[in-house]
């Protein structure tokens, strides 16, 4: 409330109705008047003695109402300080730019911000404040607020008179021909989201590194055995070569074995890549149930540990649609994660059967692996297909991984039981052709 509001409040509750200083003046004539002139309407009762006592009341009463005035100018004097206070010490800068884009009026913190003192900055043009990669920008955003009577908030980079560049967040309000602008300091803030931004990026760099060096053990991983295996066919074809009467059979099959080995490697490479490619994969018909006995043959082939088997095959299964070389590469790591875990922990009568049979309402071929060595712990079973996650002391987490993506990939699921008890049972579906 201003202070005439104030004064005129006051009169309003004035017993005689008149400004204090007119007020009292004119009394003072008046009773001067009344008493050189006594008023022929007087009553012979109102004596000069009643006249001065009624001068007294309205002289005490005009200095109250003075009192009361002068207590109400001191009150809106230090109401004025504080909002003073707080306009000029308060947390972020306020400007109002004439319509020329000069500087009315400005607070102490908007000041200390662009580097210079206040009495320095009104009337000079605030643009040279903000840093030329920016001109362009702060024009256009004056321009809208000034003639589209927008309020607009935006982030510009200004230069103080001294000082680094000033990182800063501005709301424009137009108000007649004037421009109100609340000045934020984000400087911090935008260091700290530079900062971030370069932590995100090193930590996808070392993603990637990780990604990388996984991907190259996962190569060698798939690698490591059938060259193990083309070295001991190799060895044992040397062997036989050398003996007094060579058994060219033996040998044959050695060097078959070799050839067969070296094919596998291949295919595991252009797996892989095919795995890390975007492109679409090959799909084919076959039949299931002779892949299943083909990879169970090659699994037993390529591990030293002697196992049975037992194939409960459905008949006349109708065939499947997929991508071949997936389907082999998942049920060979299926076969080949049962006959290692039965192998280390030296299962006395390894066992291994595989189940065949339709899923008619789904229209898809369900296949159950099962095994009867130690299992998975209750802990590790909602881990087992994430990446790099293995319970393996050699292993690198991806087998499983890769297999459930694969058939994902084919139209398939891939899953395990949670069963507690002796073995692992996992089980993947595979769509029909038709």
């Amino acid at each position: 409330m201003h202070q005439g509001e104030i004064l005129t409040e006051q009169k309003g509750k004035s017993r005689l109705g008149a400004a204090p200083q007119a007020t009292r003046g004119s009394l003072r004539q008046e009773a001067a008047e009344k008493l050189a002139n006594p008023s022929p309407a007087s009553a012979p009762g109102n004596s000069t003695p009643e006249l001065l006592h009624e001068l007294q009341v309205q002289q005490i009463e005009l200095e109250m109402q003075n009192e009361e005035l002068r207590s109400a100018h001191t009150a809106i004097e230090k109401s004025r300080d504080r909002y003073a206070d707080l306009y000029d010490f308060a947390p972020v800068g306020y400007i109002t730019l004439s319509a020329h884009g000069t500087i009315n009026e400005i607070n102490l913190t908007a000041a200390a911000l662009l580097g210079m003192e206040r009495g320095k900055l009104i009337q000079r043009r605030f643009a040279p404040f903000v840093v030329p990669e920016n001109t362009d920008l702060w024009h256009q955003h004056f321009m809208r607020t000034k003639h589209k009577r927008e309020k607009l908030s935006f982030e510009l980079a200004l230069k103080p008179d001294v000082g680094p560049v000033l990182h800063a967040q501005l709301d424009c309000l137009p108000a007649d021909d004037l421009v109100h602008i609340v000045l934020i300091d984000i400087t911090e803030r935008k260091r700290m989201e530079k900062e971030i931004l370069e932590r995100r990026n090193e930590m996808a760099e070392l993603h990637t590194l990780h990604v990388a060096a996984q991907t190259a053990a996962a190569i060698a991983h798939e690698l490591n055995q059938p060259l193990l295996a083309i070295a001991s066919y190799s060895k044992a074809a040397l062997m036989l070569m050398k003996a007094e009467t060579p058994d060219f059979g033996k040998i044959a099959k050695a060097i078959e074995g070799c050839e067969r080995q070296s094919h596998r490697a291949g295919q595991s490479i252009r797996d892989l890549l095919q795995l890390l490619s975007t492109e679409e994969f090959p799909t084919e018909e076959f039949d299931l149930n002779q892949e299943i006995t083909d990879v169970l043959e090659t699994a037993r082939l390529e591990h030293e540990l002697q196992f049975d088997s037992l194939l409960r095959l459905e008949n006349d299964l109708p065939p499947i649609l997929a991508n071949r070389a997936h389907v082999q590469k998942v049920l060979f790591n299926l076969l080949r994660n049962g006959i290692e875990a039965m192998q280390d922990a030296g299962v006395p009568l390894p066992a291994i059967t595989v189940t065949v049979c339709t899923k008619a309402n789904a229209g898809v071929a369900l296949v159950t692996i099962q095994d009867n060595g130690p299992g998975i712990m209750q802990e590790h079973a909602h881990r087992l297909f994430e990446p790099f996650f293995t319970t393996k002391a050699k292993g690198i987490g991806m087998g499983l991984a890769i297999s459930r993506m694969l058939i994902e990939e084919n139209g398939g699921q891939l899953w395990m039981d949670e069963q507690q008890g002796c073995g692992a049972t996992f089980h993947l579906t595979l769509p029909f052709a038709s």
